[in-house]
């Protein structure tokens, strides 16, 4: 849109061959237009118009005027009728630009601004308007340099200095981008749209506290700056602070009810949250608004997969096929259709035609790079498979979880805790009373991928057995050991009985999120974490009679089905990147945890799981004697359980809602010649174990 200089210089620049016969009536209108009284110099353009029909500079402000109160179309109708008459009039075909942008007609905003610049060269608007079609049409280098010449003509132009960052953004620079959103804030401090799209900017470089910030500050200016609200639950989602992130979408969908990407990012968050149904209507909200929205497609087909509602999904890809064909994000829901009626190789096939310049989003990258991995693993095709899924790990160091994770971080406290728990420092330990008539639960521990979901699935379809399945529910038990006297873990050795009691409290109160009130009742309550084994001897401290049911799969195996996940990247899911870093991780996980039961009093039962997938009864039964419950059939019917239960949340939702398999027993011998620079550290712990090398 043009600013009050430009229109002053509207009528100014006019050379047309025929003055305006009152030319006091055209200052008078420009004053008022200048002034904002735009009611006022529509006024007198028509009475100009009515004494002079073909008055070129009447007709074109009169436009201008249409295209600032936002009737476009009939902007573009007055200024191309004042083109008509006078086609050398520079600024009607720059402003004609800004109204035909409005109307997302992008062709004819190049024409407009190039017959602009043929006439007039140093006309910075035209510019600023040349780059923002470019920008729109996927030519962000070429949009540069039209911001650049609009610079160098006006360089106080705050738009410009804003439009070029957006550009400098999509070309893959945001420190040069932030550079150009500052300069733009340094002439307008109210440009909230240069905070917000330095919030964005901020975020790309995973500097979290900035970007909250950034998002906070355009909403100071404008509160109700919906674009703002999303970006900031987004940002909020990536901080894990998800009930703030939730209130921001809804707060971004109440300012703008039609705005799809909110309603999508909502459904992403309520996923998240274990809220499947509520994701799935507000996907289904987004694609109300637009069909064609094929990440909105993408993300409902995720969540009927992981649900395991096959026939919805079945559904929904072909609902997507028809209102966005050929679109690449709808490959994976797709793929992952095929992959579950067992033909693999046409699942390949459909992800193995999308290459990575059509999709620029990180995320599905990553994904495809790893189904494509399963999808070789089955059919048999190991280098293509493990080429795959080093491409997805490499690949995920590129997202925001994983510049923010630190997988040196889990290494160096399993360090301090190797150095800490002692059998001397252990048997210093104050003794306190810890009953307060709760039951201690049971801790379902081991290592990622060890088969832990499985026998978690098992167990939660016993009519006597609850299970919370990971949770964080010691995460805020640290943050009171943190405070106190002597911190993490120094301060478990002198607990006292208040002590004792917050820690217990606080850890039910996380506990009880996942449990429906009568699962807190059960017999046995299951808190199911893998790598509670890591904090084993918190447990033990804070529970003394807690069990453990410790599942154990061949170390390679483990170690290697680690490596070939798409994990949510953390701190201690980073190890899993890189296969050396992986078996590493699990050395020390496993040297901790062997430690504990070396020097506390743990009560431990383990669970092999190739015998849990090669004899199911003989192998559950002593598991259900170590729980103090009799044998349950309704753990025959597992796989109904995670069909007709709420989303697992572990990469093993596909996999508990079939019949045992023994094909991913064995498999890292496939694999052997990948493996060999880890085999050192993991055969020894499989000869420990008790496992036959092969």
């Amino acid at each position: 849109m043009a600013s009050k200089a430009q229109r002053r210089q509207a009528v100014k620049h006019f050379s047309g061959q025929q003055n305006p016969t009152n030319p006091q009536a055209m200052d008078l209108a420009a004053q008022h237009h200048n002034a904002g009284r735009l009611a006022q110099a529509e006024s007198l353009y028509r009475q100009i118009l009515q004494a002079e029909p073909n008055q070129p500079a009447a007709l074109h402000m009169l436009g201008l005027i249409a295209h600032q109160g936002g009737n476009n179309a009939l902007a573009v109708e007055l200024i191309s009728q004042a083109l008509a008459i006078e086609p050398d009039y520079a600024e009607a075909h720059c402003n004609l630009g800004s109204a035909l942008q409005q109307l997302g007609r992008w062709d004819e905003v190049l024409a407009s601004c190039h017959k602009a610049l043929a006439i007039d060269p140093d006309h910075a608007m035209a510019h600023s308007n040349l780059g923002n079609a470019l920008l729109e049409l996927g030519r962000p280098d070429e949009a540069a340099a039209s911001y650049n010449k609009a610079l160098a003509i006006n360089p106080d132009h705050a738009d410009s200095h804003y439009n070029l960052g957006s550009a400098l953004q999509e070309l893959g620079r945001p420190d040069e981008a932030l550079a150009s959103y500052r300069k733009a804030l340094a002439i307008n401090p109210d440009h909230f749209m240069a905070h917000n799209n330095i919030g964005i900017t901020l975020m790309e470089l995973g500097r979290l506290d900035e970007t909250l910030a950034s998002y906070r500050k355009a909403l100071a200016i404008k509160p109700d700056y919906a674009r703002a609200h999303n970006n900031l639950g987004l940002a909020l989602r990536e901080s894990e602070r998800l009930d703030e992130a939730l209130a921001s979408y809804r707060r971004a969908i109440a300012i703008e009810p039609g705005y799809a990407d909110a309603h999508s990012n909502l459904g992403i968050l309520l996923l998240e949250l274990g809220r499947p149904d509520e994701a799935l209507a507000s996907y289904r909200k987004a694609l109300a608004i637009k069909p064609d929205f094929a990440k909105a497609h993408n993300n409902l087909a995720e969540v009927l997969e992981k649900t395991n509602r096959i026939e919805d999904l079945r559904e929904a890809i072909s609902i997507a096929k028809r209102s966005c064909p050929g679109h690449p994000f709808l490959a994976i829901g797709e793929a992952q259709l095929l992959k579950r009626d067992g033909d693999y190789a046409a699942a390949r096939a459909v992800l193995e035609e999308v290459r990575e310049p059509a999709v620029a989003d990180t995320r599905f990258v990553v994904a495809r790079a790893h189904l494509l991995g399963e999808l070789c693993d089955r059919l048999d095709d190991t280098g293509a498979a493990y080429n795959y899924f080093q491409e997805g790990n490499l690949r995920s160091r590129d997202t925001h979880e994983a510049r923010r994770a630190d997988a040196g971080r889990q290494l160096a406290r399993i360090g301090v805790l190797a150095k800490r728990f002692t059998a001397g420092w252990v048997a210093d330990w104050r003794a306190v009373d810890s009953s307060d008539g709760r039951p201690d639960p049971v801790f379902l521990v081991g290592f990622p991928r060890s088969g832990t979901t499985l026998l978690d699935t098992i167990l939660r379809s016993h009519a006597a057995i609850a299970v919370a399945e990971e949770m964080p529910t010691l995460q805020n038990v640290l943050k009171v050991v943190e405070r106190l006297p002597g911190g993490d873990p120094d301060g478990l050795a002198k607990l006292d009985p208040a002590q004792l009691t917050e820690l217990r409290r606080t850890y039910f109160a996380e506990l009880d999120k996942d449990l429906e009130p009568e699962d807190r009742l059960s017999a046995v309550v299951i808190d199911k974490q893998p790598l509670n084994t890591v904090e084993a001897g918190l447990i033990q401290r804070i529970f003394p009679q807690a069990r453990f049911l410790f599942i154990l799969r061949h170390p390679c195996d483990c170690v290697l089905s680690c490596f070939m996940q798409n994990f949510k990247i953390s701190d201690t899911m980073a190890n899993f990147l890189d296969l050396n870093d992986a078996a590493r991780y699990y050395d020390k996980v496993m040297s901790l945890w062997r430690q504990y039961q070396e020097v506390l009093p743990l009560r431990v039962h383990t669970v092999r799981y190739e015998s849990l997938v090669e004899d199911f009864e003989e192998t559950l039964t002593p598991v259900f004697e170590f729980l103090g419950v009799g044998w349950d059939d309704g753990v025959r019917n597992y796989a109904e359980t995670a069909r007709r239960g709420k989303r697992i949340t572990t990469p093993s939702y596909d996999q508990v809602t079939q019949p045992l398999y023994t094909r991913a027993t064995g498999r890292w011998e496939r694999y052997r010649e990948h493996m060999q620079p880890v085999l050192p550290v993991l055969l020894p712990w499989a000869r420990r174990f008790g496992y036959d090398e092969l």
